[in-house]
């Protein structure tokens, strides 16, 4: 996968920034046990280059970021 230009640009920017124009909601991250969960991303996936940015909340890593990474499913441990 070779990230576009628009989110090589994304990553790092305040997750107040809305997603760029080619970014489609792919879902949520949360952790937590049942009855606890915590958000603590918005999942989405470019329509050209295929990347996955996540728009972090307060309890993300880094916190109340954009980052690029993996999908989950993709992610070691994941089945």
């Amino acid at each position: 996968m070779q990230p576009c230009n628009a989110c090589c640009e994304w990553v790092g920017k305040p997750s107040s920034a809305p997603p760029h124009g080619d970014l489609a909601a792919s879902g949520v991250s949360a952790i937590g046990p049942p009855g606890r969960m915590r958000k603590i991303g918005s999942n989405s996936n470019c329509t050209v280059c295929g990347s996955w940015l996540y728009q972090n909340t307060a309890d993300g890593a880094p916190p109340n970021e954009w980052v690029m990474g993996e999908h989950q499913r993709d992610s070691p441990g994941r089945t």
